[in-house]
Formats: structure tokens, C-alpha cells, sequence
């Protein structure tokens, strides 16, 4: 049988440069949260079927990798990371009453259909910020936000905010039922914006809520925006997400990122855990947005723990992609150090290669081998991402080769 060496559609392999980025980039992230106040949390890479079951409203369930362990109960892999700690949260912090901050770092596992183009295993990092439904709180994360974005190196970005209750007060005051809702909720949020307006016409309801529907797509922009949405509907709900996106954006502004916002009142999620606030961060070089999040304020309910909450969740694949369209550079240097030397004196190169170690040298013995020239090993250094060789042809004689200037001068490590 031939032996298969490739990976299966939807993954990939990450390595050298591009693994060497992605930890950089992660590790940079991490440091930013943590400099927040946020504590990490991991939880397993699989779950019982019930913790992503429709009733969470999160991946639908022809989206999942499930499986079945040896006592017959139905598995799955991790779709998203947010049931997974709401679960978590219930169960080991259920009588905790004051704010929880908690990031999150680890793998996602989503069965897309291969037409869609996306990977089927992707890495994600974010916070989760429980037991606090104040605006207070949706202004840090969306600062958070904002902050991922400049901390991975970009300048030109967006954050896009919304409201949930914006549409969901209109759906209400049309006396939409739920199929209805689904369906136009799906058609937003997918841009739909003439199969929309068809539904829209179709629908008995008064003209100005048939006019509040169809203006919802254009309700983006700058905090002007929330003053034309006051003019669409009167309703407690809308007007009430409005009023509390507006004291966000005064929060924002002490912040020093609401020059990054802007305000989406016809953004529509297909989430349906979400609850109050929330938002999409986006930058050239992406069609996909690189952040996204908001507040979920009866998710943990269904675990047992009531507590409001809010969080983001980050693609880094996808903010990587944007980061190497925009030729945004990471500081990633070939600084690996390759130490030549024949077999007569490996003893003293590994003793020497030890201490130099101990000196935060990251270095790699290579023994010159039979057959092979100086040039050979020039060359699998730079494929290999060595910045340097130091070759000795014997104690007495030894030579640093700079791999990327191609300079050579003599040495005397003893």
C-alpha cells in the first residue's frame, strides 16, 4: 500500500521561518494580554457533544468532527474556544462573583466544506472577561482589541462595533417568528443585501420598520452614525444599545484607540449565544476578519454558572496572511549558531558547544562528514535557518563564517 505523506485536505504543515513568525507572534500576543490582567486557561482539544450543542448556538453540527469513545459517549473536537471555558468557568469557578479575566491559546477544529477555501485546523488566541456586564468592561476588550492589532504590527485597521438588541428590537416590533428571523439574520450577515430587501418587501409590517430593515447595511461609520439610528426606531431595546454604544465610545476615547472604531448597526452574527455588544476587527490584505467577538451574557447558564460575559477571539493564520501582505516584518533572525568540526575532536567541541550554551548560544554540532566541502554545509545552513558557522579544523584552527554577509575571519575559541 502506498504510504501517504502528504496531510489530509484542510491542514497544513507550518515550519522554519513561517513556524518561527507564528510562535513570535504568539508569544508577543500572550504578553499583551497577560499585561491586562488576564490569567490563562487551557481546556481539552475535545468535549462531549453537549457542550457545542445546538441549543449553545455555536458551530452547527455538520461542522463538527465527532466521535465516539470506548463507553459509547459522542465526542467532538473543539470548534470554539468560548463553550469550552464556559464550561470550564462553571465548573471550577462557580461560586466566583467578582470579575474573571481569562486568555485562552490552542488549535480549533472546524469540518468546512472544501469549497469555502478555509482551513479545517486553525490556531486562535483571546480573552474571556466573566461576571461583569458593565460598559466598562466592553471598552476593555474592544481596547484589548485594538491593542492585538498594533502589538502584531499593524497600522492600518478597523474595529468594527455592533449591537445585537439593534436588530433584535426590530425583529421583536415587526413580530418576526423565529424561521423569519434565521433567515434574515443569515441574509445580513452574509451581504445579502437584495435577497434581504425580497424578504423585506415581502413581510407585513409598516413601512417605516420595512424602511428601519432596509437601512440597516448602510449603518456604518463614524459615532454619527448612532444619531442616525435614534431616527429608525423608538423601541426601548434599540434605543437603549444605542445609549450604551455611545458610553462605550466616550470610553474608547480614554483608551486612546476610538480612532480605530467604527460602528456597524447591521452587523448580524450566526452565533446566536451573542447577547449584547459585538464587533470585527479588519486590515488590507484580508477579506476575513482577524478579530471577532462580543458579549454572551447567558452562555454559561446552560452549564449551570449564571454570569455575564464578554470576549474576542483572534485568527492568527489570518493575521498572519495579513501581516505578510502588508510587509509588515517580525524581528526573526537567522541567529542559530552550526559548529563544524571533524570526528577527531567531537569530544572537546561538545564540552566547548556546552558552555557556549550556558552563554545563550543556540548552537548545533554538525561533524563534518567523508565526502562532502565547506560548501555544503554554507548552503544547508541557509536552508536551515543558521546564521553562522563556527568551523574548526582542528583546536588549534577555527574559522566564523557569517552565512548572511559571507564574511570569514579566524578564531581562537581555546
Amino acid at each position: 500500500m502506498k504510504k501517504r505523506i502528504h496531510t489530509p485536505e484542510g491542514v497544513r504543515d507550518i515550519f522554519a521561518k513561517e513556524c518561527d513568525k507564528k510562535r513570535y507572534l504568539e508569544r508577543r500576543i500572550e504578553r499583551l494580554y497577560r499585561s491586562y490582567g488576564y490569567q490563562s486557561i487551557e481546556t481539552p482539544s475535545f468535549e462531549f457533544f453537549d457542550v457545542f450543542a445546538s441549543e449553545v448556538g455555536t458551530t452547527p453540527s455538520t461542522e463538527l468532527y465527532k466521535f465516539f469513545d470506548r463507553d459509547g459517549h459522542t465526542l467532538v473536537l473543539r470548534p470554539d474556544f468560548t463553550p469550552s471555558i464556559a464550561r470550564a468557568v462553571s465548573m471550577y469557578f462557580n461560586d466566583e462573583d467578582m470579575p474573571l479575566r481569562l486568555c485562552y491559546h490552542g488549535n480549533v477544529f472546524r469540518n468546512n466544506h472544501s469549497y469555502q477555501g478555509r482551513l479545517k485546523e486553525n490556531t486562535e488566541m483571546g480573552v474571556e472577561y466573566f461576571n461583569d456586564d458593565s460598559p466598562e468592561a466592553d471598552a476593555e476588550v474592544i481596547a484589548l482589541v485594538a491593542s492585538t492589532m498594533r502589538r502584531a504590527g499593524l497600522t492600518d485597521y478597523i474595529v468594527s462595533v455592533g449591537h445585537v438588541d439593534f436588530f433584535q428590537a426590530l425583529a421583536e416590533d415587526a413580530g418576526l417568528d423565529e424561521d423569519s428571523v434565521s433567515e434574515l439574520k443569515g441574509l445580513l450577515s452574509s451581504q445579502n443585501r437584495f435577497g434581504a430587501e425580497e424578504m423585506i418587501d415581502r413581510m407585513k409590517i409598516s413601512d417605516e420598520l420595512k424602511q428601519a430593515f432596509k437601512e440597516m447595511p448602510a449603518l456604518f461609520g463614524d459615532v454619527q452614525i448612532l444619531e442616525k439610528a435614534k431616527t429608525l426606531t423608538s423601541g426601548t431595546k434599540a434605543v437603549e444599545a444605542i445609549a450604551r454604544l455611545e458610553t462605550i465610545y466616550e470610553l474608547l476615547k480614554i483608551y486612546g484607540c476610538a480612532d480605530h472604531v467604527a460602528f456597524d448597526l447591521g452587523m448580524v452574527t450566526e452565533y446566536s449565544y451573542y447577547t449584547g455588544i459585538i464587533f470585527q476587527a479588519y486590515s488590507y490584505g484580508s477579506g476575513d476578519a482577524l478579530i471577532r467577538g462580543g458579549r454572551y451574557n447567558r452562555l454559561l447558564q446552560h452549564f449551570g454558572k449564571k454570569a455575564d460575559a464578554v470576549g474576542f477571539v483572534t485568527d492568527i493564520g489570518t493575521l498572519l496572511n495579513a501581516l505578510d501582505r502588508q510587509n509588515v516584518p517580525l524581528p526573526i533572525d537567522d541567529i542559530k549558531t552550526m559548529i563544524l568540526y571533524p570526528e577527531e575532536i567531537e569530544k572537546e567541541i561538545i564540552g566547548f558547544a556546552a558552555e557556549e550554551r550556558q552563554k545563550g548560544m543556540d548552537a548545533a554540532c554538525v561533524r563534518f562528514e567523508y565526502g562532502k566541502v565547506l560548501d555544503n554545509y554554507k548552503e544547508y545552513g541557509r536552508r536551515n535557518q543558521f546564521g553562522g558557522i563556527l568551523y574548526f579544523r582542528s583546536l588549534k584552527e577555527a574559522y566564523a563564517i557569517n552565512l548572511i554577509t559571507g564574511e570569514t575571519s579566524r578564531i581562537q575559541p581555546f
